[in-house]
C-alpha cells in the first residue's frame, strides 16, 4: 500500500472489532487482566493473530488495526523478560502479521475470482495509562501527575516503529484525557506523510473519562492538526451515548469534522463475574443509520464485538447508503414536482391578479366620473344658491325690509335644509363612532385619583410585606441555628453522661484507710493523728514508715506459688516461691501484644489454655515460665485502669468475649485501609477528607463522635491550629506495644463500648427493662433485636443469642428462658454491635 493515505470524503469505511474478544476464540483464553492484554499473543500465538485479522477482513473491514494497543518496549521488557531490541521486533512483527493477513486475503480474492478490496492497516496507539495497568486508563487520573514530556518519551518508540514498519495510518485510540490527546496530535506532526484518527474515551454522553468536555476537546484536537487528522471521535464506550456525543460537533464550522466511532457492545465488566448485562444491549448495526446521518465516516467495534458484528455493520452501511440515496432521489423528485405545480399555480394567480386590476381600474374610472359629475352639480347648486341669496339681500335693501325675514325665508329653502341635514347626520355619525371608541377603550379604566390612592396603599403594604418577610427569614435562620446548636448540645450532653458512666465504672474507689489502724501500734487514735489532713500518697508513705521491716519483707520480692491444685489455672500451677519482676506498664503492654499476636493463629483455643501453651512454647524452664506467668497476672491486676489490660483480664477470666478485641482490631485496620486508599500520596490526607472517610467508614457515628475522633487525632499528632494535613504513617504507627496503645485507638474503643452499651439498653427496654425479675426467651430476644436493629441478619442475630444464653451448639428451640438481669450481664460482656439505624416509626411494644 502507499505510504500516504487520502480518505474519500464520500465513502464510509468499516473498521475491525474487538481484537481481544475475537482472538480469544482462537487461543481459548481471555486476555482480560493481563498487563500486556492481547499484545502477549504476538510472542505466544502469532498465527492466531493472523487468523484474527483475517476474520475481520473477511467480515468486511476496510481498515484493520495492529495488535499493539497495549504494547510498549518497557512493558515487553518487564512482563516478557525480553531485551529492548526484541521489544522493537515484536512491534514490527505486529505490523508484519497484519500485512500477511492482507496478502492472504488478496490471494483468496484472486483464487475465488471475487473483486479485490484495498485493505488499510492502522497502527494502534493506546494510552499511557494502559501501560501502568492500575485502572487509570479508564479514568485518566494519571494525567494529573504525569508530565507531557514523560508521555512523549513513552509514546515515541512505539510510533516510530509502527511508522517505519509501513502502516498506512495511525489509530490514536481510547485516550481518556485532553492532555494526552493534544500531546499525541502534536507528536504526529513529526510524521508529515502519515494520516491518523484520534478517538477519545468517554464516561457519559458529555464528558471524557477524566472529566473534560468531549466536544471542546475534539474541536481542539481537530483545529490543532486538520492536515493530518482524518477523523475525531470516540471508542470503547456504550453505543447508546455516541449520537449525543457527536450531535452538533461541527456547529459553527465551515467544513464538518469527519467522525470515527467504534464503541463496545454495551456490556458492563464486573471484576468478579466478568462481562454481564448482555441481554440489555442492542446490536451495533441498530445504531448505524443514525450515525451515518451525523457524518460518521469510520465505523467499527471495540470490546466484546466480533467478526459477525462487523459483517452486520458492513451490510447495514451498504443498505443504509443505498436506502438513503433512494430516499434522497425520491425527495428531490417530489420537490421538483411540487415546484412545477407551484410555478403553474403562480402563473394562474398572476393572470387573475392582472384581470382583477383591469376590472378595478375600470370600476374606478366609472365611479370617479360619477363622483366628478355629482361634485360639479353640487358646486353649481351652491353657486346658484349664493347668487340667489345675494340678489335677495339687494332686493331687501332696496325695499328697506329687515334681515331676519330673509333668513327665515332662506332657511325655509328645501335644498338648504337637506344639505344641512346631511351634514348634521355626518357629524352625528362621526361623533357617535368616536364616543363608542372612547367608551370601549376606557370602560375598565380606573379614575386617576382612585388609581393613585390604591397605588400608594399598595406601595406601603409592599414595604411592610418585605420587612415582615425579611424578619421572618431572619427568625427562621435563627431558629435553624438554635435547633442545630440544641442538637449539638444534646449530643455533647449525652457524650458527657456516657463518659461519666465510664469513669464511674473504671474509676478506682478510695481506699478504706481506717482499716490501717489495725496494723500499727497505737490503734485507731494514733492512725488518725498521723494521717489527718494528708493526701493518699502521703498517707501511704506514713503507713509504710510505721510498718517498718514488714514493708520490706520478702513478700515484696517474691510471690508464693499457688501449688498444683486442679482449681488453679494451668499457667499458675507452681510449687515454691516466684521472683517479683515488677513489670512496668510498657513491659506489660509488650507482653500482652505478643500474647494477642500469637492468639490470632489459634482462634478456637480458650484464652487460659492458649496462655498456658504460650508460656510453655516461649519459656522451657518451669521457673522462668512461672515467673512470667505470675508477674504478668500481678501487673495486669494492678493496671486495670488501662482499657486494653482490663479487656485482656476479662477475657482471661471468662468475663468478657474475646470477639471484643478482634472487633476493635478489625475496626482499626478497616479505618486505616480506607484512609490510605483516599490519601493524596499514600501517606498524607487532609483533615476534611479524614472526617469524610471516617464518616463513611462508620455511618452510625454521630457528628460529636466524629469530632471527638478528630480532636484526639490532632492531640496525638500534636497538630498546630492551622494544620490541614494528617500524616497517616505517624497516626497508625505501631511498635511492640501493639496498635491499641495510642490515644486514637483508645478513643475508638471507648466509642465502640459506649455504642454497645446504648444498643444493649435499647434491647433491654424492648424486653421490658423496668421488670427486673422478668425471664426472657429466645423468641422475645429475637423480636427485640429485630425491632431495635432492623438491618441485622439471621447469622449475626443467632451469634448474639447463643452468646447471651451461653449455648454455642444447642438448638435454639431447646434453649430455656433466662432471667433478664443475667441476660443483660451476659450481653454486656460480649461483642454486641449495631448493624443499622433504628427506624423512626418503630414503637415499643407494651
Amino acid at each position: 500500500m502507499s505510504s500516504t493515505f487520502s480518505p474519500d470524503p464520500k465513502k464510509v469505511y468499516v473498521l475491525d472489532g474487538g481484537f481481544s474478544s475475537q482472538i480469544s476464540r482462537h487461543v481459548g483464553i481471555s486476555a482480560d487482566g493481563d498487563p500486556l492484554w492481547s499484545a502477549r499473543f504476538l510472542r505466544t500465538n502469532p498465527e492466531d493473530v493472523v487468523k484474527t485479522h483475517l476474520d475481520f477482513i473477511r467480515a468486511g473491514a476496510d481498515i484493520i488495526s495492529t495488535n499493539t494497543y497495549q504494547a510498549s518496549i518497557g512493558g515487553f521488557v518487564k512482563h516478557l523478560g525480553v531485551t529492548e531490541q526484541e521489544g522493537y521486533e515484536l512491534i514490527r512483527l505486529a505490523v508484519d502479521l497484519a500485512k500477511r493477513a492482507r496478502d492472504i486475503f488478496s490471494q483468496e480474492c484472486q483464487e475465488k475470482g471475487i473483486p479485490h478490496r484495498s485493505i488499510l492497516i492502522a497502527g494502534s496507539v493506546g494510552p499511557y495509562g494502559a501501560y501502568l495497568h492500575d485502572g487509570s486508563e479508564y479514568t485518566g487520573t494519571y494525567a494529573d501527575k504525569t508530565p507531557e514530556e514523560a508521555m512523549r518519551e513513552w509514546h515515541k518508540p512505539r510510533i516510530d516503529t509502527l511508522v517505519s514498519s509501513g502502516v498506512d495510518l495511525l489509530a490514536l485510540e481510547t485516550i481518556p484525557c485532553q492532555k494526552e490527546a493534544l500531546v499525541l496530535v502534536d507528536m504526529i506532526k513529526q510524521y508529515p506523510n502519515k494520516k491518523a484518527w484520534i478517538s477519545l474515551s468517554c464516561k457519559d454522553d458529555t464528558n471524557l473519562a477524566h472529566g473534560e468536555n468531549f466536544q471542546s476537546t475534539a474541536r481542539k484536537c481537530w483545529n490543532s492538526n486538520p492536515e493530518q487528522l482524518i477523523a475525531v471521535g470516540t471508542n470503547c464506550c456504550s453505543p447508546k451515548i455516541v449520537a449525543n456525543l457527536m450531535r452538533d460537533l461541527s456547529e459553527g464550522m465551515n467544513v464538518p469534522i469527519p467522525i470515527v466511532t467504534y464503541p463496545n457492545s454495551g456490556e458492563k465488566y464486573n471484576p468478579k463475574s466478568g462481562w454481564e448485562k448482555k441481554e440489555e444491549c442492542e446490536s451495533l448495526e441498530y445504531f448505524v443509520h443514525e450515525w451515518l446521518d451525523l457524518n460518521v465516516q469510520y465505523i467499527g467495534g471495540c470490546c466484546r464485538t466480533y467478526a459477525e458484528d462487523i459483517t452486520r455493520i458492513k451490510n447495514k452501511k451498504v443498505f443504509g447508503i443505498s436506502v438513503r440515496k433512494k430516499q434522497r432521489d425520491e425527495k428531490v423528485r417530489t420537490l421538483m414536482r411540487e415546484s412545477q405545480e407551484l410555478r403553474q399555480e403562480n402563473l394562474k394567480l398572476t393572470f387573475e391578479i392582472s384581470r382583477l386590476k383591469k376590472e378595478l381600474g375600470k370600476l374606478s374610472d366609472d365611479k370617479f366620473s360619477d363622483y366628478i359629475t355629482l361634485m360639479k352639480e353640487r358646486d353649481a347648486r351652491y353657486t346658484l344658491y349664493f347668487e340667489n341669496v345675494a340678489l335677495q339681500l339687494k332686493l331687501r335693501e332696496l325695499d328697506g325690509s329687515s334681515r331676519s325675514s330673509y333668513v327665515d325665508d332662506a332657511y325655509g329653502d328645501p335644498v338648504v335644509l337637506r344639505i344641512a341635514l346631511e351634514r348634521c347626520r355626518e357629524q352625528l355619525s362621526t361623533t357617535q363612532t368616536e364616543l363608542k371608541r372612547v367608551t370601549d377603550e376606557y370602560s375598565e379604566t380606573v379614575p386617576r385619583r382612585e388609581h393613585d390612592n390604591l397605588e400608594g396603599k399598595f406601595y406601603d403594604v409592599s414595604k411592610k410585606l418585605d420587612a415582615l418577610t425579611s424578619e421572618f427569614e431572619a427568625l427562621q435562620n435563627t431558629h435553624k441555628r438554635v435547633l442545630a446548636q440544641k442538637k449539638g448540645v444534646e449530643e455533647e450532653l449525652m457524650e458527657c453522661k456516657e463518659r461519666c458512666r465510664e469513669l464511674e465504672r473504671a474509676g478506682t474507689p478510695r481506699p478504706q484507710w481506717e482499716i490501717c489502724a489495725d496494723f500499727i501500734s497505737g490503734g485507731r487514735d494514733r492512725w488518725w493523728q498521723l494521717a489527718s489532713g494528708l493526701s493518699s500518697r502521703n498517707m501511704l508513705r506514713v503507713l509504710l514508715k510505721e510498718l517498718g521491716p514488714a514493708a520490706e519483707s520478702e513478700h515484696l520480692e517474691y510471690f508464693d506459688g499457688l501449688g498444683s491444685d486442679p482449681a488453679v489455672p494451668p499457667y499458675l500451677r507452681h510449687e515454691g516461691r516466684v521472683r517479683n519482676l515488677r513489670l512496668s506498664r510498657r513491659e506489660l503492654r509488650v507482653a500482652l501484644a505478643a500474647v494477642w499476636g500469637g492468639k490470632r493463629r489459634h482462634p478456637a483455643l480458650p484464652m487460659q489454655d492458649y496462655l498456658t501453651q504460650y508460656f510453655e512454647e516461649r519459656y522451657h524452664q518451669p521457673s522462668i515460665r512461672a515467673e512470667w506467668a505470675y508477674n504478668l497476672c500481678a501487673a495486669a491486676e494492678q493496671m486495670l485502669d488501662e482499657p486494653q489490660v482490663r479487656l485482656f483480664w476479662g477475657v482471661l477470666h471468662g468475663q468478657l468475649s474475646e470477639d471484643i478485641y478482634w472487633g476493635h482490631r478489625a475496626q482499626w485496620y478497616t479505618l486505616k485501609e480506607q484512609l490510605y486508599k483516599h490519601s493524596k500520596d499514600g501517606e498524607n490526607i487532609t483533615i476534611e477528607d479524614f472526617e469524610k472517610v471516617t464518616r463513611s467508614t462508620f455511618p452510625l457515628k454521630s457528628e460529636v463522635e466524629i469530632k471527638n475522633l478528630t480532636d484526639v487525632m490532632k492531640k496525638q499528632l500534636k497538630l498546630k491550629i492551622n494544620a490541614t494535613d494528617v500524616n497517616l504513617d505517624k497516626l497508625f504507627y505501631e511498635n511492640e506495644e501493639g496498635f491499641d496503645r495510642v490515644e486514637f485507638a483508645r478513643e475508638l474503643y471507648r466509642q465502640r463500648q459506649l455504642a454497645q452499651d446504648k444498643y444493649i439498653r435499647e434491647v433491654v427496654a424492648e424486653l421490658g427493662g423496668k421488670q427486673a425479675n422478668k425471664t426472657v426467651t429466645v423468641d422475645s430476644l429475637k423480636r427485640a433485636f429485630a425491632i431495635v436493629d432492623p438491618a441485622i441478619n439471621h447469622i449475626r442475630m443467632e451469634r448474639y443469642i447463643r452468646w447471651a444464653f451461653s449455648e454455642p451448639t444447642a438448638e435454639l428451640r431447646s434453649i430455656g428462658p433466662l432471667p433478664l438481669r443475667a441476660l443483660v450481664a451476659r450481653l454486656a460482656a460480649g461483642d454486641i454491635e449495631r448493624v443499622g439505624q433504628r427506624h423512626r416509626g418503630t414503637r415499643r411494644h407494651k
